[in-house]
Order: C-alpha cells, then structure tokens, then sequence
C-alpha cells in the first residue's frame, strides 16, 4: 500500500511491537524474578536443613560434621569453632550468633568467588552455622535471562510480522475503496466502490459510502432536470415578450396592447423567478421559533378576500402553534391559498385544527378537482395538470413541489386526498 494508507500500516505494526514488547520485558523480568527467590530459597533451604541436620548430631554427642553439600561449622559457647567442614577450616564464625533469618554473604572467598547464603541455630550451648552457595541461583539466572534474550526479540519479530500481514489484509478493502472513489469523477456519479461481505466496519464504510454516491447520483440527476425545466419555464415568457415586442418594431402604432401584452409575460416572469428563488432558499439555514400558523392563514385568506374572486370559508378552524421557520410555513400557506384560488370556482375552504401532537391543515376548493393518477405527480417540479390554464394564469408548476419539499424539512408530509368536488390538498406538520 502507499501513502497514508502504508502510513496507517506502519504506525500499527510499530505500536502493536512496542506493546507487546513491553509486555514481554515485563514478563522477563517476573520470570527472572522467580526464578532468583527460587533458588534462593532452595539454598536456603538447604543450609537450613544441614544446620538443624548438625544440630541434632552435637546434641547426641557428635560435633563432627558429616560431608554434604552444605557449609557447616560448630560453635561452641565462648564463640570458638570447634569443628568445621574442610573449606571452612581456619576460619573464623560465619555468623555473629544464631540467627532467625538467613543472611547472604557477599563473595566470602570460601571457594571461588561465590556468593553464600549463611544461616545459624543454637546447639548444646553453642551454634551451628550452615551456608550453601549461590551459584547454581546466579547460573539459573543467567540462562534463563540468556534465553529470554534469545526469545524476545524472535516473538517481536514474528509479531511484527504477523501485524504487517494483518493489517495489511484488514486495510486492503479501504484501499480499494480509496482508489475507486479516486477515479469517480462528477459525470461518473454510477459508479459504486466495492463492498466487503463481511459486516464490519470497513462493510459498513463502503456501504455507507455507496448510499451518499446514490445521494449524490440523485441530487445531479434532479438539479440536471431542475435546471432544465427552470430554464424550458423562463424561456417561454421571454419569448413572448421578444415576439410581442419585434411585432411592435415591425407594425408600430398599438403600443398600448403591445405593453398589455409584455407586461402579462413579464408577470409570469417574476412568479417563475420568484418561486425558483423561493426553492434554492430553502436549502439555506433558518431560525427554528414558535410560529403561529392561524396568524400566517389568516393574513393570506384577507389578500384573496380583498381581490373578491372567491368565497372563502374556516371549517374547523382553531389556533395553532408549532416550531418551524415562519418564512418558509408562509410560503406553504401562500401557495396552498393561491393554488386553490386559482383552481376554485366560487369557494375556497380551509381547515385547521391541533390533535395528537400534529398540526392538520386542509385546503380544498370547489374546481375541477385532480385525477387519483396525478395524485403525486402534482408535487414534482415544473409539473402542470392544464398547461395552457397555468400559463395563463401565471403557474409555474413549483408551489405544490414547494409545499411538499418545506413540509417534509420540517418533519411532515403533504398530500391530496379523495374529495368529491374539487382538489382537497392536506399538510400534517408535528407540534414537536
């Protein structure tokens, strides 16, 4: 592997050496330890055992020591030595008196250099004094620090070696994963990365990285159609009023119908680039405060009232409360209105009522209603029931897509429901 990923390969190789060396030179030193107190303690147990041994022998009347492996000397009361083992004649007491505890005696020159281990008991009014020598402790130390020198650097390398292989198994899937999504490039949004079978975390990294490739692929494919409709929707009044305006170039004199004309064109122009202004809001950040829907109803139904082409009417109507952005809720509620004004032929109603935790709100009018078949459609983008009756009247076929699109932000769900007179448009909106 190369780069960060060989990076990632070597820092872990490093840190599992550098744990499991220090748990092995942690361990060597136990052991070490061990086996010193050991043979320590063999030792003392031996000269132990000689020195009570001799003990019992003066006390039946034989101060001689016998041979054994074990030092001995006896004491008698004044602190002469009366008899002693070969290697320890002419000399003087090990010990000042009998002791409790062992002592060790450092390099003694008894034979060689050995260290000893010295003990002493009381015996016919003297003491006996045993030592036994150390080597065979310092000889097991050192073989088995020998060894342990030998084993640790081997279990290091072969650990190191194993985590290399490890590791490198483990991250071979990300690499892949890192060179498929190297080469994806924005026209090449289909492409997926390869996912592991196993259900671990490198899976679950590619699949999750396959599901925001799939968002993506997504969000091209609608801002391609977005773009397309938007601009098939703004080229249509603009060629109305270039064709109106070169009629007037090439035939002046009716300049009053002509303006009639470009004027009612450029009003489809602003409602288009209004409400196009209106979606790409919508992925902007926004206050989230208490809104009070009734009010945000109440100010749009007084607008259609004032221009008196519908009747409209409140039935249930209630007070309503919930947490949302207020600019976006007004636009639900202003293209909820205008939609139903447009369709309605003489009656607009409108319902709104709090229950269950939810804000229903229901606007319905008495026109010619939607087919069950374009239920959904309605809610899509550019999308238009009557093309020559929106156009006309200045529709773009974006307000229901805005009211779904704010609605669903917001945690809720838009829809049309069956009715049997006119279209019956639903917006459910949580309280919390």
């Amino acid at each position: 592997m190369r780069g960060r990923l060989g990076t990632v390969r070597v820092r872990l190789t490093v840190l599992a050496v550098l744990v499991v060396g220090l748990g092995l030179l942690a361990g060597a030193a136990v052991v070490v330890t061990l086996v010193r107190q050991t043979l320590t303690a063999d030792a003392e147990t031996q000269a132990w055992q000689r020195a009570r041994d001799t003990a019992a022998a003066v006390e039946a009347g034989n101060p001689r020591p016998s041979p054994g492996q074990a030092l001995v000397q006896v004491v008698d009361r004044t602190g002469r030595v009366v008899s002693a083992s070969p290697q320890l004649l002419g000399r003087g007491p090990l010990l000042p008196g009998p002791r409790d505890t062992p002592v060790v005696l450092a390099n003694p020159g008894i034979v060689e250099d050995h260290d000893y281990v010295a003990v002493g008991v009381p015996a016919a009014g003297g003491a006996v004094f045993a030592a036994a020598s150390l080597d065979p402790m310092a000889e097991g130390v050192d073989a088995t620090t020998s060894a342990l020198s030998v084993a640790v650097p081997v279990l290091l390398a072969l650990i190191a070696g194993l985590t290399w292989l490890l590791v490198g198994r483990a991250l071979r899937p990300v690499e892949a994963i890192r060179r498929e999504v190297a080469e994806i490039t924005a026209t090449e949004l289909v492409r997926r990365v390869p996912e592991p079978v196993a259900d671990d975390e490198v899976g679950r990294l590619a699949r999750t990285m396959n599901a925001m490739l799939a968002r993506l692929q997504e969000s091209r494919d609608r801002q391609a159609r977005f773009v397309g409709d938007a601009a098939h929707e703004l080229r249509s009044p603009v060629a109305g009023i270039l064709a109106r305006l070169e009629v007037g170039l090439a035939h002046p004199g009716d300049w009053s119908r002509i303006a009639r004309d470009v004027h009612r064109e450029a009003g489809r122009l602003d409602v288009v680039t209004g409400e196009l202004l209106d979606l790409s809001r919508m992925d902007g950040p926004a206050e989230v405060r208490p809104v009070d829907l009734d009010e945000l109803v109440l100010d749009r139904i007084e607008a259609i009232r004032a221009r008196g082409k519908v009747d409209v009417r409140l039935t249930p109507f209630s007070a309503a409360r919930l947490p949302g952005r207020a600019d976006e809720l007004r636009r639900v509620v202003d293209c909820l209105l205008d939609n139903a004004e447009r369709h309605a032929v003489h009656t607009v109603t409108i319902g709104l009522s709090t229950e269950d935790g939810h804000v229903d709100l229901v606007v319905s009018d008495d026109g010619s209603g939607i087919p069950a078949t374009d239920r959904e459609r309605v809610f899509e983008r550019f999308h238009r029931l009557d093309e020559a009756r929106d156009r006309d009247s200045g529709g773009a076929g974006l307000g229901l897509a805005i009211v779904r699109e704010t609605v669903t932000a917001h945690g809720g769900r838009a829809w049309v429901a069956d009715a049997p007179g006119g279209a019956e448009v639903h917006v459910r909106l949580p309280v919390c």
